[in-house]
Parts: structure tokens; C-alpha cells; sequence
């Protein structure tokens, strides 16, 4: 089989070279020839196949007999036209924080303080409700669990989103002319099962927020499927998405955000999203919420929902990222990423990596590790609170399926 030539580009950031193909007698594919060096582009005198680079963002080049085509439909040409209506710099993110407290690595802390810091989350975490188990199913996706065609991983997937949706229907979410938003849609697996659970609902849309670019995207799938529901992307970070700018937000009567395993500070910066427009103490304007929680070990203080929760339980802002670590702990055990093999290796690895909690085990760890996460969500509870939200926690599915298996649902007053 004659092996077809490919692109001598190499591409740092996936450190391999391209692997488009290329027209006989060239070394490097159309995109990437503009881009080598050693390439004059006044020596392409075919004039049909010459490429420049884009005018609204010079990192994608596009055919020069094509331009005026290519500029109608530019990614770049669409960001730039909305991003006066939805995108404010920074506008989830706390701006009179003068001090970020630093992440110091565990290893590194003394152990009097981390053990301080553990006897107050035990003082804390006693003062707290135990959460609900609610592990419901959704019959949207009945017959697509029970399919044989899926392994293990996609069928626990199938299990969260089913769990979602069933809670989003139980708190009374699902209504017609409702617009809901996915956020860090990813390739919006959540999304699609959402569009077929609100199929007959009326004037209703779905918005997916991302900050990158994803292939295989489901909404693409839904589209073709001539779903009755509007599903959009919008591709922006929502740290500066101005949520109420977006017309399909301000045409719409109830707003509902959702998002399955929200990364760490994306989840509080979608909380401060959902409630730009409500002032404290009064009635809000979004109907409400359901996110599963994940990576509390990635939370940010700046930008965290819950500070005033967290100084009522006598932490201070530098011990939140300790706090945050101690969250860790819940999901890594050990933090190994394979189990131990024999007590000599736990014990080389008890006391020269993890020093601090020399008289715990994995279990404790990961006990404390729970008990740091219901802090951090709780104050993700007090929050809402402020904004007229009435909020409970859930174990929505098992830590079989998912050790990240808290979500908040909330409903606006």
C-alpha cells in the first residue's frame, strides 16, 4: 500500500509532526505552508491555490480567491461581533481582594498547624446536616443504560446524567420557556440527554458554556437529529461571562444553570454568574440550579462563593488552600495514583510524603477529606441563601460510579 505524504510541520504544542496530507511536489500541507520559514509566499504564483492569513485573526490562514467567503463565516468574526454584548473582563471575579493566600504543599507545613486545621473541620463539620442520598433515574435514558453496546465508564456517565436530569424534573425545573445553560459544556453529553428530556416543552433553549473548542461535539449531533429545542455554543471563559448580556437569556422567562463535575473555581464563578442581576436579600431572578461538584482541590479564595461561611467557622483565608489539599484527600486516598504492594512501601511513603498526618491512614484521610468538601459545598449553600435561593445537598449517585458524587439543586424564592 503506497503510503500517502503527510505535512513536515511540526506542531509544538501536540509535539508531533501534522498529519494532513500534501499535493505532489509539496512538503507542507495548505495551513501550515504560510507558516514555515523558509516559505516565500510570493513564490506561489498559482493564484487559485495560494493562502493568506485571516484578516480577523492571523493564527488560521484561508484560500485569497476566498477571502470574502471565508470572513462571512469566521469563528473569529462572530466572537468579536458578540463579545461588546456578553464578555466583561473579569466580571465573576472579586475585585477588592488585595492578598491571594499562598498554596504551600502539605509536605512543606508544619504538623501542629495541619492537625489545627483538622480539629477545626471536625468542629465544623458537626454542626452540619448529614446529606440525602438520592440517587434517582431519569426515563429519558432507561433504555440507553441497559444497552450492551457501552462500557463501563460511558455507562457511569449515563448513570450521572440520568441522576441530573431526574432531579432537575423533581425540583420542578423542566417548564416551558426556560432557558438553560450548561456550564463547562465540554462535548455537551449532558446537554443532548437535556434536549430530549424537553423535547415538548415549548419556546425552550439551551445554552452551552466552554471556554475551548471541542470536536465531536453532541450539539452538532442534536442538530442533526432537527431537534425542536435552540441549542447554542458560546465560547467564552466564565470568569468574564456577562450571562444576562446573551439574548436568548433576556428573551427567556426562567434561566436554569446546570454543569456535571464542574471543576473547582469554575463552580463558584458560575454561581457568581447566575447571580449578577440579583441584589443580596432579595428575590432572584434565576429559577434555579443543579451542579455536580468536582476537583475541590483546584478552588480558588479569590474567586470562591463562601468566605463569609468560612471565617463564621474560624478559618482563616490563608488556611483555605491548606483546606483545599485536605480535599485531596477524599478521592486520592494515599495520594498513589496505583495501589501499595506491601507495608514497607506505605510506610516509606506515610512518612517521608505525607509527614503531617503520620498517624492517619487512608481511610481517615479520606474521611477528612469528605468532611472538607461538605465545608466547601455548604458554603456554596450559605451563599445562595444571601441571593434568595433555597438549596440542599444530595449524593445523586454512588462512589461506585463516581467518587465526586455530591450536587447541589436549588430553586430561586
Amino acid at each position: 500500500m503506497t503510503q500517502v505524504p503527510q505535512c513536515a510541520f511540526f506542531v509544538e504544542r501536540k509535539k508531533r509532526f501534522c498529519r494532513m496530507s500534501v499535493k505532489d511536489g509539496k512538503k507542507f500541507c495548505g495551513e501550515h505552508e504560510l507558516f514555515n520559514s523558509n516559505t516565500d509566499n510570493n513564490i506561489n504564483s498559482n493564484q487559485k491555490d495560494k493562502r493568506i492569513r485571516c484578516p480577523l485573526d492571523p493564527s488560521h490562514t484561508c484560500y485569497e480567491l476566498k477571502l470574502s467567503k471565508h470572513l462571512k463565516v469566521c469563528n473569529t468574526k462572530h466572537l468579536l461581533n458578540a463579545k461588546s454584548d456578553f464578555i466583561i473582563k473579569s466580571i465573576n471575579i472579586e475585585k477588592n481582594l488585595t492578598d491571594k493566600p499562598q498554596h504551600i504543599p502539605l509536605s512543606q507545613l508544619d504538623k501542629s498547624l495541619v492537625n489545627t486545621i483538622i480539629n477545626k473541620i471536625n468542629i465544623a463539620y458537626e454542626k452540619l446536616p448529614e446529606v440525602t442520598n438520592a440517587i434517582l433515574q431519569h426515563k429519558v435514558l432507561n433504555n440507553e443504560i441497559n444497552k450492551e453496546i457501552y462500557g463501563k465508564n460511558a455507562v457511569k456517565h449515563l448513570l450521572q446524567n440520568s441522576s441530573l436530569l431526574a432531579h432537575l424534573e423533581q425540583a420542578g425545573l423542566i417548564r416551558d420557556k426556560t432557558c438553560f445553560i450548561e456550564f463547562g459544556a465540554g462535548r455537551g453529553k449532558l446537554t443532548y440527554w437535556l434536549a430530549q428530556a424537553i423535547k415538548d416543552k415549548t419556546d425552550s433553549s439551551i445554552l452551552l458554556v466552554d471556554r475551548s473548542s471541542h470536536r465531536h461535539k453532541y450539539d452538532n449531533k442534536l442538530k442533526n437529529e432537527y431537534c425542536p429545542i435552540t441549542v447554542k455554543r458560546v465560547k467564552a471563559d466564565i470568569a468574564d461571562l456577562n450571562l444576562f448580556g446573551l439574548t436568548e437569556i433576556q428573551m427567556a422567562r426562567h434561566k436554569v444553570g446546570i454543569a456535571k463535575h464542574l471543576c473547582g473555581a469554575a463552580t463558584d464563578l458560575t454561581l457568581k454568574c447566575l447571580t449578577q442581576k440579583i441584589a443580596k436579600n432579595s428575590k432572584s431572578n434565576s429559577d434555579g440550579l443543579v451542579i455536580a461538584f468536582c476537583c475541590h482541590h483546584r478552588c480558588d479564595y479569590t474567586s470562591y462563593v463562601g468566605k463569609k461561611f468560612f471565617e463564621q467557622c474560624n478559618f482563616t483565608a490563608n488556611e483555605f488552600p491548606i483546606l483545599c489539599s485536605i480535599a485531596s484527600w477524599a478521592t486520592c486516598g494515599t495520594g498513589l495514583s496505583k495501589p501499595l504492594h506491601n507495608a514497607e512501601e506505605y510506610k516509606k511513603f506515610d512518612n517521608n510524603e505525607n509527614d503531617n498526618t503520620i498517624n492517619m491512614d487512608e481511610t481517615e484521610r479520606e474521611i477528612i477529606g469528605r468532611k472538607v468538601k461538605l465545608l466547601l459545598n455548604w458554603g456554596r449553600i450559605e451563599y445562595l441563601k444571601d441571593y434568595g435561593f433555597q438549596s440542599k445537598l444530595y449524593h445523586y449517585v454512588s462512589t461506585a460510579v463516581s467518587l465526586e458524587n455530591m450536587c447541589i439543586v436549588a430553586k430561586g424564592a
